[in-house]
């Protein structure tokens, strides 16, 4: 998404986001990996914050307020979320217009949260213990926004198939008619499903190793920019695949070591590894049907679809080699990427035993 509005942000634009904040910044580039806005350490009257900066192509004010107050709710409720910021105003955003550019090429957005404590989870030092608390994480939330309404009808957060990855006349789609034809029968499958409070709400939908610290043995989640509208499940895949994908790339390379303290493990077995605890941290907090497990492989798949849509959306990946292109996560290239899509690569597993 960066690259759609890359060309309209400069220095001019970060410093005056500072300015309104009120903040220093820690280093004057954007923090590595952000893929949807540019994101920087910051601080203020002795307190570390984070800025981050979109654009309206991106995500409208409405919708950033209807992030920031979802995750102040989730905090009032006792999840470790970053609070939201005020800028020295008073105000939760921020609207800065690009410099040298045509109104109608959009505004950027500014917001601020507080620092999350702690540190990313380094890939040699996961336990199940650690697996239970992310599960147990993951079902708190679920269970307190069943209770959760936005303030306002206008800041409601997005539903899942209003997603662009939906849009099957998309470009995308079109010039691929197995790969759209796909993509219709999993929406229209989805849109079959119940939709009641205790299987549906607003989650996280993102919350893989890479999006939470942990510190003083608690996991502290943040950017909850994908936050949106789907079944409560669904928060489960990016998770797996996130986990699996990374265990198994290390375990392919010989490193043991790396998220199973030694121990040699295939896909199956990590799985098992990992679930158990998991689901067993996941049950403390809330409830799922044990249909949901059941349905989690073709929810895996309907992840995997979206993945790929985003993957050929992206020119310059297209342009990658081969072997450039499965030197990142997931470690695949187009063509391995498209075949597990078109043939139900996560249907191989089975989650009954979880439920």
């Amino acid at each position: 998404m960066l690259q759609h509005f890359k060309h309209l942000y400069g220095d001019s634009t970060r410093d005056e986001a500072m300015r309104r904040f009120g903040f220093t910044a820690a280093a004057s580039e954007s923090i590595a990996g952000a893929s949807h806005s540019f994101v920087y350490d910051c601080e203020r009257g002795g307190r570390r914050y984070v800025l981050k900066v979109t654009h309206t192509g991106h995500r409208k004010p409405s919708e950033a307020l209807g992030e920031l107050e979802f995750i102040d709710f989730l905090a009032d409720g006792g999840i470790p979320a970053p609070r939201a910021v005020r800028s020295l105003s008073g105000s939760l955003i921020e609207a800065i217009a690009p410099a040298d550019a045509d109104a109608d090429e959009g505004n950027f957005i500014a917001v601020a949260y507080e620092k999350a404590d702690g540190a990313l989870v380094d890939w040699l030092a996961w336990t199940p213990r650690m697996f239970e608390q992310w599960g147990d994480l993951i079902g708190s939330m679920h269970a307190l926004t069943k209770g959760y309404q936005p303030s306002e009808a206008r800041i409601r957060r997005r539903f899942w198939h209003q997603d662009t990855d939906w849009n099957t006349g998309a470009d995308v789609y079109r010039e691929r008619p197995r790969f759209r034809d796909k993509a219709r029968r999993t929406r229209d499958w989805l849109l079959t499903l119940p939709t009641d409070s205790d299987c549906f709400g607003l989650i996280h939908s993102d919350l893989h190793q890479w999006n939470f610290f942990y510190h003083d043995g608690r996991i502290l989640p943040f950017d909850f920019d994908n936050t949106h509208y789907d079944w409560f499940i669904s928060d489960f895949t990016t998770i797996i695949i996130n986990a699996l994908s990374c265990q198994q790339h290390h375990y392919k390379r010989g490193e043991y070591d790396h998220w199973t303290a030694g121990k040699p493990m295939d896909a199956a077995a990590f799985l098992d590894y990992f679930m158990t605890p998991f689901m067993e941290g996941y049950r403390q907090r809330n409830r799922l049907d044990a249909v949901w497990m059941r349905r989690l492989p073709a929810f895996l798949n309907r992840h995997w679809l979206t993945f790929l849509t985003d993957a050929l959306r992206d020119p310059e990946f297209a342009l990658l080699d081969a072997h450039a292109q499965a030197a990142n996560f997931p470690w695949r290239t187009l063509p391995q990427l498209h075949s597990e899509v078109m043939n139900d690569f996560w249907s191989q597993f089975t989650f009954d035993k979880y439920a």
